[in-house]
């Protein structure tokens, strides 16, 4: 049986001499993987459309197992990203956590237009020169999918006692509580995060990608909101 997908390219691995095992994620049937059959010889044509962090069409034969790979057709290969060596260092360790955070063949369209527009966006970061503004967009993106993954945040109320959020208070992010909570209800896996962090993620999940690029934050937030990202990572791959 040939399938065929619209897929993303999200890592690939040598197998054997000449083979890969690659893993896509794809509009139809969400995360699959399957063998490129002979695509490192010099004249196979497949490899060419199946780098990482490729958009490709994809045709899969299974007769049983992953099956193989049969043909591919490039999309988009998000070449301004390609260009620029800390964008592309970025994008590729988003979509490291990507792959660790979704389990094979559970599809979801929002997830893959979320990962599509990801990319098209830091593709056009870099191709307007606004480079710095793609670490705010791979926190946004990190947040957004952990959203739709079932791991919503809390940020209107304290995730322990229930108390509105106000202003002037201090605040930590606790991913055991599930969201933002007032400091002083802080427990091991707590961060203390500034109010201004607690807006951001609140914009987060409030709005799409392509607003992050407006959003400024100080470094120290920055840095902030980076730790928030890694410390809920942490938790929910344990």
């Amino acid at each position: 049986m040939e399938l065929r997908f619209t897929a993303i390219v999200i890592r690939k691995k040598e197998v054997g001499e000449t083979d890969r095992l690659y893993t896509f994620y794809t509009r139809e049937k969400g995360k699959v993987q399957s063998k490129g059959v002979g695509v490192r010889k010099p004249e196979a044509k497949l490899a060419s459309s199946l780098e990482t962090l490729m958009l490709s069409d994809v045709a899969i034969v299974r007769t049983r197992g992953i099956g193989r790979i049969t043909g591919a057709i490039t999309e988009e290969t998000f070449p301004n990203l390609r260009s620029d060596l800390d964008t592309l260092l970025l994008a590729t360790e988003s979509v490291r956590m990507f792959d660790r955070l979704i389990g094979l063949e559970e599809p979801d369209e929002e997830v893959f237009d979320l990962l599509r527009e990801y990319l098209f966006l830091l593709d056009g970061l870099v191709e307007s020169g606004e480079q710095e503004r793609a670490a705010l967009l791979a926190e946004g993106f990190f947040f957004q999918l952990a959203s739709k993954l079932g791991y919503h945040l809390e940020t209107g109320i304290c995730a322990v006692s229930g108390e509105k959020l106000g202003s002037g208070k201090q605040y930590a992010i606790s991913p055991e509580a599930g969201g933002i909570i007032l400091a002083h209800n802080a427990d091991q896996y707590a961060l203390a995060v500034s109010e201004n962090v607690v807006k951001v993620l609140r914009l987060f999940f409030a709005n799409r990608l392509a607003t992050f690029r407006k959003i400024r934050l100080s470094a120290a937030d920055m840095n902030q909101l980076s730790q928030a990202r890694s410390v809920f990572f942490r938790y929910i791959t344990r």
